[in-house]
């Protein structure tokens, strides 16, 4: 079957009269050339035309917010979705091509984001026995950043926050103007991460990050306090070396010219070869010892980021006058957050075009019956669950909590890639309904049209056919 990769905005139904027509570049933001991709339902989008088959087009659009990193997404439109392309000349393709090959194919422009971001001293909630506990903080559109880990550690976290963040706002565009950015303090080790949850009564939560909505903060926490030190202290060893290589190099300029002067400057370039793959090597192990760090840390970014700009909680009385359509409900919440914390999130692309390997093979497992008597949460039971039955305690809670999130994490995916029910007319009012204290059975089964046994049955044969690439096994 051919393969199903579909961007996650237009997946969620928001390709909508907003995005018709993109936006002119801000003052002060160079003009580039783009292909041009214009789907049937009006919407449009800049970028590059990556290739062109009888079934459709793989596109890269490009996005350029000021102030921020170039966000790109690669996403296949069928032929039955395009309703036209404007394309560029051969020479703009290849301009735009270099371009996007300069956003960052080693990671450098990550790190001068980094060294670009302003950090200040903060106060750490808490007093040590100085009275003081200093930590460093950084503010942005969406989000506030307070760390107590290295400067590594915090300037990393910002500028992949602002990646995330950026994203989001793609997929899911703002509806709130006035929503108060949300206040996100890392913590780096388990004493630090205790006493932040002690205020909500959670000091044993075993949950490595939690979003708060009263208080507005997302609470993570983490023990990569030695590591980040560690590759703070490599990054400035390594400057220094670059720095002596470079004065080096400018010395032998002064006095030698072509022949003589590329002996002299050859083992400057090897040395300079071997300091950046060192570093590049040392950035591979900080990634992967922070692989479920910074998946943490996104699950809980896309819960605030959601709840506060684009779906915020509403009284049903409130609901009920068309004030909004109040939040999402709690496991579509969590799902949705999921499908967000194993994106692909690199220069600022982020790609949720295929299934988690790991969450898709346990569920098959479970429906399969080798893990039993673990199954997924029956549908009618997930479509009323609250916010305890993703929260894990005690050791033998986490069971239940891992059924919860997996059986959540399938059904988003399962409406958001295939049923595309999400941003539609019938979820808003799907949404009202929840949140007016409707049936939330009944409100689920008018937005999929069919009776819940019937799409759970449909719903599982799907996924026991998906596979980890996104397509369908026939």
């Amino acid at each position: 079957m051919a393969r199903f990769v579909v961007m996650l905005a237009f997946a969620l139904g928001l390709g909508n009269a907003r995005s018709q027509q993109p936006p002119a570049p801000p003052v002060g933001l160079s003009n580039w050339s783009f292909d041009e991709l214009t789907l049937a339902n009006g919407s449009k989008f800049q970028g590059l035309i990556i290739i062109e088959t009888p079934h459709g087009v793989r596109f890269q659009s490009v996005s350029r917010p000021p102030g921020r990193p170039t966000v790109t997404l690669t996403s296949f439109f069928t032929k039955a979705e395009v309703a036209g392309l404007k394309r560029l000349n051969d020479a703009d393709r290849a301009t735009l091509k270099e371009r996007l090959a300069e956003l960052d194919p080693s990671g450098e422009g990550e790190r001068i984001r980094m060294e670009s971001l302003e950090l200040v001293v903060a106060q750490w909630p808490g007093k040590s026995e100085d009275g003081k506990r200093p930590a460093k903080r950084y503010e942005s559109d969406y989000f506030d950043l307070v760390s107590t880990g290295s400067e590594e550690l915090t300037r990393r976290s910002a500028v992949r926050l602002e990646q995330i963040y950026t994203a989001f706002a793609r997929f899911l565009p703002p509806t709130v103007t006035d929503g108060r950015p949300t206040r996100i303090l890392l913590a780096t080790d388990r004493d630090e991460y205790k006493a932040l949850l002690g205020p909500l009564g959670e000091a044993f939560l075993l949950n490595p990050a939690v979003f708060d909505p009263d208080s507005n903060r997302v609470l993570c926490g983490s023990e990569l306090k030695r590591l980040g030190t560690e590759l703070q202290q490599a990054r400035i060893h390594h400057g220094q070396e670059l720095d002596v290589l470079d004065k080096y190099a400018e010395s032998v300029r002064k006095l030698y010219k072509k022949p003589e002067l590329d002996r002299y400057l050859e083992p400057v370039v090897r040395e300079r070869k071997r300091v950046w793959a060192v570093d590049k090597a040392n950035g591979v192990k900080f990634d992967l010892a922070t692989g479920r760090f910074f998946a943490v840390l996104y699950h809980e970014a896309f819960h605030a980021y959601v709840g506060t700009f684009v779906y915020p909680p509403l009284k049903p009385d409130d609901v009920k006058a068309g004030k909004g359509t109040g939040e999402l409900p709690r496991w579509l919440n969590e799902g949705l957050a999921q499908v967000f914390e194993t994106a692909v999130v690199e220069a600022g692309e982020l790609r949720a075009d295929c299934p988690s390997r790991d969450r898709l093979n346990r569920v098959k497992d479970w429906l399969k019956g080798k893990a039993a008597p673990t199954t997924l949460v029956p549908l009618t039971d997930l479509l009323v669950a609250g916010k305890d039955a993703f929260l894990t305690s005690h050791s033998d809670q986490k069971s239940a909590a891992d059924r919860a999130y997996l059986t959540s994490w399938a059904l988003a995916y399962y409406l958001a890639f295939d049923r595309r029910v999400m941003g539609t007319a019938g979820f808003k009012n799907y949404l009202i309904a929840v949140n007016s204290d409707g049936d939330r059975r009944q409100a689920f089964a008018k937005l999929v049209g069919q009776e819940l046994p019937a799409f759970e049955k449909g719903w599982h044969a799907y996924l026991l056919k998906l596979q980890s690439d996104g397509t369908l096994a026939n």
